[in-house]
């Protein structure tokens, strides 16, 4: 309640023309402030009014909440400015100078793509934890269990925001398959079960430990997905400036989220349709939301497309699909289109639709199950995976199984 406050006086402030805040892309604004927990984030251009605005309503509600800033745990991040201008914001409110990367709740905070040196101290993480297990006195069951709950959890959180490098990602498989058949992370050992294999789920003749790069691919698209549907400012923002009409801009800018995701915003498209709201959001030639787009269907050109209205809503007319007849007469196969399109008779926002499940959503467990390959259920999975076995003992069978059955063979009970 305290920290509400706080923020309705810096919104009041950027009201009043006293704080000067970042220009966004296309006529976005970037947010002046947001708060995390006891964290408060403040963006605005460096001029000496605002910082002078905002040290008097510091002082202001320090006098009235009794919460006041703590300058040694208090950065500013600075750029394109002077030394000079720099050094005035530091006389002012005496904080220290701050410089990328950075680590904030869990993951390094850094510009332009995810690197090798600014994820390696996640993976040295991941290394220690592997090395330090006495793995001499667990079973191999108990490895993998470690596996799942343990190293997996440390590395989901941040694979969840960055688009993990591939030569990293193979580097921390390499340490965790030497720790589940060795109990070192260093000591390679000839086993008979390729990776590949390990990594399917149960029923499918695995151990259901995921495959680093499959995850990292499933949540670079889950990520995309969420970018598409949200309507929060960051996320208005980050689409304006790397998507320009309907399209995907092909030039590299400085985003350590979007150049990881970027080459998922086709499969993405390709695999989803558009659920008509208002049709603001819709194309009505490039993108799915009857069938195939129509750009695709009519084989029209880029230059017949630039002739026509663009969106769905500019078809719409008192909540009913209602198409030119100069374009009807073109194009007739779309004359039939109207009597079979329903528009909702509410103000609501278009969305998005999964093509590949059927409540529409993506999960987590969707995009994963895309991105790998789905091999055949195997039949004796669900007779040595049970409750009624120890899992030393499922274990066991599983290798006998996968070391002396081909493939091709099933087994009879």
């Amino acid at each position: 309640m305290a920290e509400e406050v706080l923020s309705r006086g810096i919104t009041k402030l950027v009201e009043e023309g006293k704080i000067n805040l970042i220009s966004g892309a296309r006529n976005t604004q970037i947010p002046s402030h947001c708060f995390y927990a006891d964290d408060i984030m403040i963006y605005y251009r460096g001029n000496i009014e605002s910082l002078k605005a905002l040290k008097s309503l510091f002082t202001r509600y320090a006098n009235c909440a009794g919460q006041v800033i703590n300058a040694r745990k208090s950065t500013i991040f600075a750029g394109g400015i002077t030394r000079g201008r720099l050094q005035n914001t530091l006389d002012l409110f005496g904080f220290e100078v701050g410089i990328l990367p950075f680590n904030y709740l869990g993951v390094p905070i850094f510009k332009g793509r995810p690197k090798v040196s600014s994820l390696q101290p996640i993976a040295d993480r991941v290394k220690a934890k592997l090395a330090a297990w006495k793995a001499s006195l667990l079973s191999i069951a108990g490895r993998v269990q470690l596996i799942k709950s343990v190293i997996f959890s440390m590395l989901t959180h941040s694979m969840s925001i960055y688009s993990w490098p591939i030569s990293l990602l193979k580097t921390i498989e390499k340490w965790i398959r030497n720790f589940l058949w060795s109990g070192e992370i260093t000591r390679r050992k000839l086993v008979t079960v390729a990776w590949k294999k390990v990594c399917k789920p149960y029923d499918e003749g695995g151990l259901g430990i995921r495959s680093l790069i499959c995850l990292n691919e499933s949540f670079n698209l889950k990520l995309c997905w969420d970018l598409m549907q949200s309507q929060e400012d960051k996320a208005k923002i980050l689409k304006a400036r790397v998507i320009r009409r309907n399209e995907v801009i092909n030039y590299h800018i400085y985003s350590s989220i979007w150049t990881g995701i970027k080459s998922e915003y086709w499969s993405v498209m390709e695999n989803s349709r558009w659920l008509i709201g208002n049709g603001r959001k819709i194309h009505f030639w490039n993108y799915s939301w009857f069938r195939e787009p129509f750009a695709e269907s009519l084989n029209l050109t880029p230059d017949e497309i630039s002739s026509y209205p663009a969106y769905v809503v500019d078809y719409i007319n008192n909540f009913h699909l209602s198409i030119p007849e100069t374009i009807l007469i073109q194009h007739p196969a779309l004359r039939s289109l109207a009597s079979k399109v329903i528009i909702s008779g509410e103000e609501l926002e278009d969305r998005l639709i999964w093509k590949h499940n059927s409540n529409g959503e993506l999960s987590l467990k969707d995009s994963y199950d895309f991105k790998r390959h789905v091999a055949n259920k195997v039949q004796w999975a669900a007779y040595i995976w049970s409750k009624d076995i120890p899992p030393t003992k499922s274990l066991l069978a599983w290798r006998l199984l996968n070391d002396k059955i081909p493939t091709h063979e099933k087994l009879t009970y």
